[in-house]
């Protein structure tokens, strides 16, 4: 990219930087408008990666991402079913899948592969054309916001958000709703991590998500528990991730300054923008 304009080379890193934490946070606007916090974004991205690369590198990209979405999905439903069914805090299962999803993928790694940074795989980079996301990063956020307002699902996925009761008083089970929020989420976190690993990077290393999916989840504080409002959170730190790439080598800081730049925005702007999430979320649902 060295003879190309500046500003063409930012836009395309942040268009890079930007589709896994559209998708990631359309997944988590899914669970928490169901009324089920989920901080696991994280831990299912980094599955996501790792399964997406650990399949595809036997049996091909579409299955290696096929396995990805499934794997995210199954995790989904573990913390839906620790949360709603066995009554754990929302808090605590999202941290465990965090940390489950971190140890297993190292351990597995060094297993499965014989190393802890193995090399780039010519055949998983961009396995699965990188199109596929950013078509998934555009289409998702307005198709989302149109589905949680205009359709019966989606109204009732937001009522389960807001309360639960009333909506079991209205003979609609939430837990239906919860289901389909978390485990839907799970899907999609999933599948931005297998972004990562298959047509951004061509392998999986130790932690590559690097946080990511608690941006994820400060875009959805940020966007106020929209769609298109989480979208363009993701769209700006995405931007000042690709300013400091940019940057890097060529202004006189640290290249671990630079790094810190987006997220410290992002911690700006989760105190400034505050908003109130829905009314239950992260309660239990009811009897």
């Amino acid at each position: 990219m060295s003879g190309e304009h500046p500003v063409a080379v930012v836009a395309v890193l942040a268009i890079r930087q930007t589709c896994p934490l559209v998708i990631a946070a359309m997944g988590g606007i899914l669970s928490e408008r169901s009324g089920v916090v989920n901080i696991a974004l994280e831990g299912l991205m980094l599955a996501g990666a790792f399964v997406g690369v650990w399949v595809g590198s036997a049996f091909g990209g579409v299955t290696g991402l096929a396995a990805a979405l499934a794997a995210g999905a199954s995790l989904g439903a573990v913390h839906l079913t620790l949360t709603q069914r066995f009554r754990v805090n929302q808090i605590v299962s999202g941290v465990a899948l965090n940390l489950l999803a971190l140890h297993a993928s190292t351990f597995l790694l060094r297993t499965l592969f014989n190393q802890a940074d193995p090399p780039r795989d010519a055949k998983l980079l961009h396995a699965i054309p990188v199109i596929w996301f950013v078509a998934a990063a555009v289409v998702l956020p307005p198709a989302l916001h149109w589905a949680l307002h205009n359709t019966v699902v989606g109204l009732r996925l937001r009522a389960s958000g807001e309360s639960a009761l009333s909506t079991r008083m209205a003979g609609v089970s939430p837990g239906v709703s919860r289901a389909v929020g978390v485990v839907l989420s799970g899907l999609l976190a999933s599948g931005a991590g297998a972004c990562l690993s298959m047509s951004l990077v061509g392998r999986f290393t130790d932690d590559m998500v690097s946080g990511r999916g608690f941006i994820a989840l400060a875009a959805v504080v940020c966007g106020r528990w929209t769609p298109l409002g989480a979208a363009a959170t993701c769209l700006a730190f995405g931007l000042f991730d690709a300013m400091q790439l940019h940057l890097q080598g060529t202004v006189a800081l640290p290249a671990e300054a630079l790094r810190a730049i987006p997220y410290v925005l992002t911690i700006i702007a989760a105190a400034i923008f505050r908003s109130s999430p829905p009314a239950d979320l992260g309660s239990e649902e009811p009897e």
